[in-house]
C-alpha cells in the first residue's frame, strides 16, 4: 500500500488543523521502502506524503457535504471516500437503461462519466434455457480451464440512437455464421467493418484507448450477471458526453468439462445518452525538437512525448511525471495509479532510445482536477488549460 493509498483512507482533518498537520508531516521520518533504480533526492518522500496529504484535504474537506448514492461497486474500485468528492457528483449518473435483446436483456444500471472516460455497471440477464445451477458452478469454479463462464467482449460506438431492432434487423442474417466461442469468428464482425454499426466504432475518432472488464457476480436468483467495465480515450475528437453511446456485447460463454457453449446466438446492444460535466483538462509543450501532450480527468492520465526522449521505456516515463498542485507540491504519477499500464514506443533504427513513448493509466482514486496546475514530464513543466 503507497502513502498516497494510506492517506486517503483517513477522513480529511478540520481546515484548522491543517498547520499542525503540515508541521507533523515534515518533522516525520520515511518508512524505508525498496527502490528500483530512481534517485530520489533527500526529502522527497516527505514532500510527497506532505503534498498527498494536502491533496486529501482539500479534495475531502470541500467533498464532504455532498454524497453520492452509488454502486458498492463503485465504492470498491475507488475506495469508500469517493462517494463524497464533488468529482463522483459531476461525474455520476444513475442509468437505469434496459434493452431486451430476444432471450437476453442487458442494462446499465451506473456510469461514471467524463468526455474521455466512461465506467459501466452493467448486468446481463442470461436466457431461461440455461442452467442456473451449470452457470453458478461455472462462476464458482477455481479450475477456470474446465469450467467458467467467460467475460463478453465489449465494443463501444459513437452512435446516436439505435435500438436493438434496428441492429437486428440489419444484421441477423451475419450473425449466422458466426460461433461466439471462438475470437476468430466473431472479431471481424465486432472490431472491423462486419457490423452495420462499423462506421460509428469509437476507434473512429480516437487516436488509442485502452480499457478493462471485471465480474462482479452473479446472481442465481435473478439468472443475471453483473460487470464492471471501463474505457479511457487516449486522445483524439471522441467525447462520451457529446452523442448517445451504444455498447455492443458479444454472448458469455460457458465452459463445462471443457466444453464451451455460447449462452445465446446473438450479440446484445444497449444505448444510452452519457453526462457529465466537463472535468478533462488538457496540455501541450513544444520545444527544442520535443513534444509533449498530456490529458487528464479525475480517472486517468495520458501523457504522449515524442522526440529527443531520455526514457528507455514506458515505466521510466511514468515515474518521470508528476502532477503540480495549485499550492506548490507534486504528487509522482507513479504513486496515485493503479499498477495496470498501456502505451507504445516508437523507435529509429540508428538510435539507442525511443523516438516516442506514451502511456495511459488509471488513478486509484478520483483525482480533484481543480487542485492540479500543471503537470510536470522530467524537467518540462506543462500548465494545465
Amino acid at each position: 500500500m503507497n502513502r498516497y493509498h494510506e492517506s486517503m483512507e483517513h477522513c480529511a482533518p478540520p481546515p484548522e488543523l491543517e498547520e499542525q498537520l503540515r508541521e507533523a508531516v515534515l518533522s516525520a521520518e520515511p518508512e524505508p521502502q525498496a527502490r528500483t533504480a530512481v534517485y530520489r533526492p533527500r526529502g522527497f518522500f516527505r514532500k510527497a506524503l506532505l503534498a498527498a496529504v494536502l491533496a486529501v484535504v482539500l479534495t475531502l474537506s470541500v467533498g464532504a457535504a455532498v454524497l453520492v448514492d452509488w454502486d458498492d461497486i463503485f465504492t470498491g474500485y475507488f475506495g469508500p471516500d469517493a462517494a463524497e468528492t464533488p468529482m463522483a457528483e459531476k461525474a455520476f449518473q444513475k442509468v437505469n437503461v434496459i434493452s431486451v435483446c430476444d432471450d437476453v436483456a442487458v442494462t446499465i444500471r451506473e456510469a461514471l462519466v467524463s468526455e474521455k472516460n466512461l465506467y459501466l455497471i452493467l448486468d446481463y440477464r442470461l436466457p431461461d434455457t440455461v442452467d442456473r445451477e451449470l452457470v453458478e458452478m461455472a462462476y464458482e469454479s477455481e479450475d477456470w480451464q474446465a469450467n467458467c463462464i467467460d467475460l463478453p467482449d465489449i465494443s463501444y460506438y459513437l452512435t446516436g440512437d439505435i435500438s436493438w431492432e434496428e441492429l437486428k434487423a440489419a444484421d441477423q442474417d451475419r450473425w449466422a455464421d458466426i460461433d461466439w466461442t471462438d475470437y476468430t469468428s466473431y472479431c471481424g464482425y465486432v472490431e472491423r467493418a462486419g457490423s452495420s454499426l462499423a462506421d460509428f466504432r469509437l476507434i473512429n475518432y480516437t487516436s488509442g484507448s485502452s480499457g478493462g472488464s471485471e465480474s462482479q457476480g452473479y446472481d442465481m436468483e435473478t439468472n443475471t450477471l453483473t460487470y464492471l467495465f471501463h474505457i479511457v480515450v487516449k486522445s483524439g475528437s471522441a467525447d462520451f458526453t457529446a452523442q448517445p453511446v451504444t455498447v455492443l456485447l458479444t454472448p458469455p460463454v460457458l465452459r463445462v468439462d471443457g466444453v464451451d457453449t455460447a449462452v445465446t446466438d446473438h450479440p446484445a446492444l444497449v444505448t444510452f445518452q452519457p453526462t457529465g460535466s466537463s472535468q478533462t483538462l488538457t496540455a501541450s509543450y513544444q520545444q527544442d525538437g520535443v513534444f509533449v501532450q498530456t490529458v487528464l480527468s479525475p480517472f486517468s492520465i495520458h501523457v504522449q512525448l515524442t522526440g529527443n526522449t531520455v526514457y528507455e521505456g514506458l515505466e521510466d516515463l511514468r515515474a518521470a511525471t508528476s502532477l503540480v498542485l495549485t499550492d506548490g507540491n507534486a504528487l509522482p504519477v507513479q504513486e496515485l495509479t493503479r499498477s495496470g499500464l498501456s502505451g507504445s514506443t516508437g523507435s529509429r533504427p540508428d538510435e539507442a532510445l525511443p523516438f516516442s513513448l506514451s502511456f495511459s493509466c488509471s488513478f486509484q482514486h478520483l483525482l480533484d482536477v481543480s487542485q492540479v496546475a500543471a503537470v510536470q514530464v522530467g524537467d518540462i513543466q506543462i500548465p494545465l488549460e
